[in-house]
């Protein structure tokens, strides 16, 4: 135990981080639109955006029915989720040998920035994070067991992740693929002849059953389903953005060679976690590498065939695990050169020092505008405002949030600038950058600006005719 002080420590430090960031950092848009509907619930609304993430919409509503609308208490299932998913980080890294091993994978694992983000945030990236690593953490568990309810509570982990965020359904098919051949086809044709084998095929079926309707009901309602791109340069940069926690704009040549190298790196890791494990003979590393490549043949198929954009960005976690524990184990069993530990451990202080520089109690890198939104309306609303012309993201927290909320609604009246005519009905604007007003006809009104919030760039203006 003595020798795993350090990633008790390191585990406890990532928890503390995002605890107290539930209660620092402001709601953010989409947040607030799950707090919405949620709070204005109406099935159709709550049916008809892939932003409804139902295992997080419930735990908003368990903290509404004690009472609490607070920021802090509407991400409390975020938060329970963190505790759980570090917690299995910290078997999975126990169990690797080498000191500089372990280091690399504390770093690679605990210390994304990113992925801490959406740990802190009421979105349901949190609880799919949690229930895969449950999944993954019970099913290798119940192989070296061979414990039957370990391995049914593995599935319904799976499925549950998937519940919990529907870009995770991709973790669950691989991971239903993979499950049943270990524990039913494996056996021939008798594995028809098992109530097992029903019970598991039961629950695949409706998980994948609520999320192909769901999908149904968003498509003919409103095609809102969620982040994705059709850019596969896009997706690679949006992996190297998150591991920096800055969001570059590459050149066409970098981002072209990041992309074959990250995509060969994958697939190098695929390789050899499948085909050489007679060699590493490393249970969690076959079967993620497995996984892992069913999930490729899957986007690729639908991104090439079925012509369905790739997810990216947020809606790409759920391949953060298994990308992180094949990496971690082929720098482990592959890599055997001169130096590995040196290089294990410039790569591991380098991360540390990005997440030193980086750490922030006060943002989230995807919604960076909204750093204290809460002191801008504060502050428009201690100068007596009432017409106040803002963005659509802005506005978005205004309405979906705080003006939804019994304790922290606010005097002013808020509307979004895209949706207005004019802005002669303004008698302020809080503009973003990049301050763009050529919608509209400003020759006969006049600008002043009245405070710059320097966090965001934001600027309060005041409207008045000529």
């Amino acid at each position: 135990m003595k020798k795993n002080y350090g990633i008790v420590i390191a585990v406890c430090l990532v928890i503390l981080y995002v605890a107290i960031r539930s209660f620092t950092v402001d709601v953010t848009h989409d947040e607030a639109y799950s707090f919405y509907n949620v709070k204005h619930f109406w099935y159709v609304e709550a049916l008809c955006t892939a932003n409804t993430h139902w295992l997080n919409s419930v735990a908003i509503k368990i903290a509404l029915l004690f009472g609490s609308e607070s920021n802090w208490a509407i991400r409390w299932f975020s938060t329970f989720s963190a505790i759980v998913f570090f917690t299995v980080c910290y078997f999975f890294i126990r169990s690797l040998n080498n000191i500089y091993h372990k280091l690399f994978a504390c770093t690679l694992l605990l210390f994304n920035l990113y992925v801490l983000d959406y740990f802190g945030l009421a979105r349901g990236y949190a609880s799919g994070l949690m229930f895969e690593g449950m999944a993954l953490l019970l099913f290798i568990q119940s192989l070296r067991q061979q414990h039957r309810r370990l391995a049914f509570l593995a599935l319904l982990s799976a499925g549950l992740s998937a519940i919990g965020n529907y870009s995770f359904v991709y973790f669950f098919i691989a991971f239903s693929v993979v499950y049943f051949f270990c524990f039913h086809f494996k056996k021939g044709f008798s594995c028809f002849r098992s109530l097992a084998f029903y019970i598991d095929a039961t629950l695949c079926l409706g998980v994948l059953g609520f999320i192909v309707r769901a999908w149904i009901f968003i498509i003919r309602c409103s095609m809102d389903l969620g982040a994705g791109t059709d850019s596969i340069k896009e997706v690679c940069m949006s992996f190297i953005n998150g591991l920096v926690y800055f969001k570059f704009i590459y050149s066409g040549t970098a981002s072209t060679i990041i992309t074959c190298l990250l995509l060969g790196l994958i697939i190098i890791t695929c390789f050899y976690g499948i085909f050489k494990f007679k060699k590493h003979k490393i249970d969690i590393y076959f079967f993620c590498s497995l996984m892992l490549s069913i999930i490729l043949f899957i986007l690729a198929v639908n991104f090439f065939c079925l012509k369905i954009v790739l997810p990216y960005e947020r809606s790409a976690l759920f391949m953060f695990p298994l990308v992180c524990i094949c990496i971690i184990y082929f720098v482990s069993e592959a890599f055997h050169f001169p130096g590995r530990n040196i290089v294990l451990i410039v790569y591991s202080v380098t991360s540390l020092f990005i997440f030193s520089r980086k750490a922030t109690l006060t943002y989230t890198l995807d919604f960076a505008p909204q750093e204290n939104i809460h002191k801008v309306f504060n502050y428009i609303d201690s100068i007596g405002a009432t017409n106040i012309g803002m963005g659509w993201q802005t506005y978005g927290v205004y309405r979906n949030y705080y003006q939804m909320t019994d304790k922290f609604k606010y005097h002013f009246k808020g509307l979004p600038l895209q949706d207005a005519d004019s802005i002669t009905g303004f008698n302020y604007l809080l503009l973003t950058p990049p301050y763009s007003l050529t919608m509209f006809d400003i020759r006969k009104l006049n600008f002043t600006a009245i405070k710059v919030f320097p966090k965001t760039n934001s600027v309060l203006v005041k409207v008045d005719n000529k």
